[in-house]
């Protein structure tokens, strides 16, 4: 790995005992407490740039998150957990960042115990996104584990047409991630169905994404739901831009085409100032990452779940690889 720039910011949101999940601008705000999410998403950046201290902080987080249920998906600033079973996106997250840590030989007795105690939950899950996340957790896992969940995520595209060819009846946040998982999944697995399907659901985003407006994620001013021909401009959040960089980036890995490598750049490019407020959205002195774009400014919170993706898709583009 070449020279990453120092992160001073996200620095600051990680303590001992895990990731601080909002802020005032550039002021944590404890009473908010931590998430399980940021904590899985974030300890998949720690470990592409080897910080251990970090690392390890994350790690213990979601280990000490489990319970009886599944998980806890948040804690108070007095570090007691929240008696509420975490999402299955955090569910789903937490297997991907327990799969990465197995292949970076990071605890990887504990982190495979983790993937073993999540199984259960995660075959109960009801959202597509949490089995997107889970997938890419289990193409390090085995073939056969990756294959059950990319059978999973594929269920929920059997009944669509083509002129919609998403399983819900609005796209809301996160969408790069379903086509992302269905490209990793080809790309380990040298499946082409897997990548055909990824690669229709790629353009299919980026085409909603594109339409009559600058590149940016859907607002969440109403989503976009499938009887509009009109996306949402407000309020754009940071999660669905790197999802695209990730996206375009393995269908580059798999396809070789330039054209897809550029995509993938202009999806970057959001953050560098190519989006509807014409400004960037971190600061470069200290690398924090801004929580959206709304109508009258750019929102200038800088959460943990914008700097974790801000500076993932960073590592994503000039490593180019995904993880």
């Amino acid at each position: 790995m070449g020279k990453f720039p120092s992160t001073p910011y996200f620095d600051n949101l990680i303590d001992d005992f895990g990731i601080w999940q909002h802020t005032d601008e550039n002021s944590i705000l404890r009473g908010e407490g931590y998430a399980l999410d940021d904590a899985a998403r974030g300890l998949l950046l720690t470990l592409a740039l080897d910080r251990q201290q970090q690392s390890e902080a994350l790690f213990s987080y979601i280990l000490k998150s489990q319970s009886k249920d599944g998980f806890y998906g948040f804690a108070r600033q007095d570090r007691n957990f929240i008696p509420m079973v975490a999402s299955d996106d955090a569910t789903g997250q937490v297997m991907w960042a327990a799969g990465y840590a197995v292949s970076k030989n990071f605890h990887k007795t504990k982190a495979r115990r983790l993937i073993a105690n999540t199984i259960a939950y995660i075959d109960r899950m009801g959202n597509m996104r949490g089995y997107a996340y889970a997938l890419l957790g289990a193409v390090y896992i085995s073939e056969e584990m990756a294959n059950r969940y990319y059978k999973k995520l594929s269920s929920f595209f059997e009944n669509t047409e083509d002129d919609w060819p998403w399983p819900e009846v609005s796209m809301t946040y996160g969408n790069g991630i379903a086509p992302y998982a269905f490209l990793r999944y080809g790309l380990v697995y040298n499946d082409e169905s897997a990548v055909k399907l990824g690669r229709k659901l790629l353009e299919f985003v980026e085409e909603k994404c594109t339409h009559n407006r600058q590149r940016g994620p859907i607002g969440n001013d109403g989503w976009l739901p499938r009887e509009s021909d009109k996306v949402p401009t407000y309020s754009q959040q940071p999660i669905d831009a790197p999802y695209m960089v990730w996206a375009w980036m393995v269908a580059y890995q798999i396809s070789g085409n330039d054209g897809d490598l550029k995509l993938s750049q202009a999806w970057m490019q959001w953050f560098e100032g190519e989006n509807v407020a014409g400004e960037k959205m971190y600061n470069p002195d200290d690398m924090r990452a801004y929580d959206g774009i709304d109508p009258t400014c750019v929102h200038h919170n800088s959460g943990a779940e914008s700097n974790i993706c801000l500076l993932l898709s960073k590592y994503v583009l000039a490593e180019k690889i995904t993880v």
